[in-house]
């Protein structure tokens, strides 16, 4: 059974390291957000950076922002020794089971068959679509990236999809940082 274990700016050094490690390996340059700037929001009611533990030992990361009845779920990571042993999908079910009545949206790369990641993008995708979450029917552009927006437990609008992006950075910083539609 996993567990989950906040990252705060004065959470165990062992478990920030384990989480600076995988956060900065799994997930490429122009997704990542600084470290300090995702930890200072956990703060923020609704916001929630946790590292996942089997027993002693740390098998993943997310990092969640809830804005009315949805959760973003915006990083997800599973130690790298450790994919393809479940423990993604454990991750998924405990943020499920964790909140049964909100609807869980999250996004990932477009699937691009000439970029040169195309295999792990197709290989994301399906295992989101195992662990039952559908396409929104719409994609986004953030941050330069050209992301597909999959859900679980009712759909969600682009409109609301935004609006948690403007609770969480505030009016003035989601003018520059929020997603846009893309074709």
């Amino acid at each position: 059974m996993l567990i989950a274990k906040p990252i705060t700016k004065t959470c165990d050094k062992k478990i920030f390291e384990s989480v600076k490690n995988l956060y900065t390996t799994a997930f490429p340059k122009q997704e990542q957000v600084a470290l300090p700037f995702l930890i200072s929001r956990t703060k923020k009611a609704g916001v929630n950076f946790d590292a996942f533990y089997d027993e002693d030992e740390f098998v993943g990361l997310t990092y969640t922002i809830s804005h009315k009845d949805i959760i973003y779920l915006w990083y997800l990571a599973t130690a790298p020794g450790l994919r393809s042993k479940g423990y993604g999908s454990q991750i998924m079910q405990y943020l499920y089971d964790a909140h049964p009545n909100k609807r869980i949206v999250l996004n990932l790369d477009i699937q691009d068959e000439t970029a040169p990641d195309s295999e792990i993008r197709k290989r994301r995708k399906e295992f989101y679509i195992r662990n039952g979450y559908s396409s929104t029917g719409y994609k986004c552009l953030f941050n330069r990236n050209k992301l597909d927006v999959m859900y679980i437990n009712g759909n969600v609008t682009f409109e609301e999809f935004a609006s948690v992006f403007k609770n969480y950075f505030g009016v003035i910083i989601s003018l520059f940082a929020k997603p846009k539609p893309y074709p």
